[in-house]
């Protein structure tokens, strides 16, 4: 009896405390909905900051002509947001494309698993006609960097045309999107050349499985072609080794290297007769023990009754002494809460005088570098700081005049903050921090371009505003030039944290974009303005976002 295998692993999103266990019950308790499998749970272990549980499936078609064998090891990490994943198969026939998938028989897409790239494990097509431009250019980007990934385990088949007969996914090896011709070259521009979708189909197959991707251009489609393609690839995968983090597992290794359909030889036990000796030796001593216990119980039940009477006088009294000390606590309390909206206000003014004197310092400091121009600076000087209806005209604004930023920030979460009864002190904040910006710029790329050394005051933004340099406007304690490790080392919160650059910047188009300014520190929605030094090589300050704080590990 042939044995061909299959295997594929991905994420799980986590639910409530104990992630692992909620998965496993969940697991266990959809096979007694369905009935038309069987499912083993192997056990748990505990590994330093890690736990894992291994379950094992067992169906067929009913008729006895085949069978399907299953693993599914699970593995939480403390401290992580998801559970990893690894499904391996092995059925009694070859597999192909027109075969129930495993993962969709034991109900795992049903948990929002994906791919060990992050592509959901699906079956339906993902039909994307008639999306939006910025759906379209949202998920184009996404998907291009999925189907560039070294690591991706999943294929991707993106269809341009419908197929002469219709195609559906595999779910955990094979994701179908069905696309129209503008989302095509949308996502066409953000991948390689040798990895443009035709008008037509391609199958985009795992770098693990060492097969070249299969590209279908005649119209109509074949859908026969796309089928055997799909088979073809079930098959490479039965070929492919198992991922190095699965590899070193003792369980999945053993599993996958045996003969799943082979009966164990079992014998007479000798160890477990031993067992079940001792089991009933404890047990007889454990009814000696309980018989104790219930008579200490009853002794204990009634010096409880005791104490629960002389409990009800204590409240009692309590209640009576507390009833005149309750209306003085009152009247302290919303003293103090007096006291605090107090506080709050000052501390408001006094943040407003603080900037307003930097900001003042700043354009002085100007006037002293440009003392020809007494004068004007003077008046600048003397004018408040320009005043700006909205977050949108404020960006329209800095396109313009600020010369050494390169604005590619959304507006959309700026224009969220317009409603806030803040906004008017936001935005002037945010006007003078990217005027600090700009003249950060242009100090630092003079002094390059004079091929003289910046010296420490130009060294980043935080040292030009902590010396006062012209142009800065801003106060020193609102500049951060990384996030905390949580942030940087989270991909997750990684990716919020990443925008668009110039390919002259990053050749991918984007890039991470860990420092900020603090328009508010404290209150939410806390706004940040997150930008990109890059003066050493372009002369320019990328300026990637302006809006509410971006979320952190305690705030999702």
């Amino acid at each position: 009896m042939g044995v061909h295998r299959i295997w594929h692993h991905g994420l799980v999103p986590t639910e409530g405390k104990r992630p692992l266990d909620a998965l496993r019950s969940r697991l266990i308790s959809r096979q007694r909905q369905h009935d038309d499998y069987t499912v083993t749970d192997l056990g748990s272990s505990d590994d330093g900051g890690s736990r894992r549980c291994d379950l094992e499936f067992a169906y067929g078609d009913g008729e006895g002509r085949y069978s399907v064998q299953v693993f599914l090891s699970l593995c939480y990490r403390a401290g992580e947001d998801r559970v990893t994943w690894l499904l391996a198969a092995a059925c009694t026939r070859p597999w192909r494309s027109c075969h129930v998938a495993p993962a969709h028989r034991i109900g795992l897409e049903e948990l929002g698993a994906s791919g060990h790239d992050e592509i959901p494990i699906e079956t339906p097509v993902l039909a994307m006609r008639g999306w939006s431009r910025e759906e379209c250019d949202h998920l184009a980007d996404l998907l291009g960097e999925a189907l560039v990934a070294p690591w991706r385990t999943s294929a991707v088949l993106v269809l341009a045309e419908p197929p002469t007969v219709p195609v559906s996914g595999w779910p955990g090896l094979v994701n179908v999107f069905d696309v129209d011709d503008r989302f095509r070259r949308t996502l066409n521009r953000n991948l390689p050349l040798g990895c443009a979708v035709p008008a037509g189909a391609r199958l985009y197959a795992p770098p693990c499985d060492q097969l070249p991707d299969f590209v279908e251009t005649a119209s109509p489609v074949s859908g026969e072609a796309l089928e055997g393609a799909i088979t073809q690839l079930l098959q490479a995968r039965g070929r492919t080794p198992l991922p190095e983090e699965w590899a070193g597992v003792a369980s999945v290794r053993a599993w996958y290297a045996a003969d799943p359909f082979v009966a164990p030889d079992r014998g007479p036990d000798a160890e477990l007769t031993g067992k079940l000796g001792r089991a009933e030796r404890e047990l007889a001593e454990a009814r000696r023990v309980i018989t104790i216990l219930r008579k200490k119980a009853k002794a204990h039940a009634e010096e409880r009754d005791r104490h629960a009477c002389e409990v009800k006088a204590l409240r009692g009294r309590l209640e009576d002494v507390s009833a005149t000390d309750v209306v003085c606590l009152r009247e302290q309390l919303a003293q103090l809460q007096e006291e605090v909206d107090d506080c709050a206000r000052a501390f408001e003014e006094t943040e407003a005088e603080r900037d307003e004197l930097r900001r003042v310092n700043g354009l002085l400091a100007g006037r002293l570098a440009r003392h020809h121009d007494a004068d004007d600076e003077v008046a600048a000087a003397g004018r408040p700081p320009e005043e700006f209806p909205s977050f949108a005209e404020l960006i329209a604004a800095a396109t313009a005049s600020l010369k050494h930023l390169a604005i590619t920030a959304d507006p959309a979460p700026a224009a969220i903050l317009d409603h806030h009864p803040k906004a008017a002190a936001w935005r002037r904040k945010a006007w003078d921090a990217l005027r600090t910006l700009d003249a950060y710029a242009g100090a630092r790329t003079s002094s390059l371009d004079a091929g003289q050394d910046p010296g420490p005051e130009l060294s980043d933004v935080l040292a030009f505003a902590r010396t006062g340099q012209p142009g800065s406007l801003i106060s020193a304690n609102i500049i951060a030039l990384a996030e905390s490790d949580t942030v940087t080392t989270n991909e997750r919160l990684r990716q919020a944290r990443t925008f668009r650059v110039a390919p002259r910047t990053n050749p991918a188009g984007r890039d991470y974009f860990g420092a900020h300014i603090a328009l508010e520190r404290f209150k939410a929605p806390a706004p940040r303005l997150h930008f990109l030094d890059d003066t050493d090589r372009t002369g320019t300050v990328y300026v990637g976002y302006l809006g509410a704080h971006l979320p952190t590990s305690k705030t999702n």
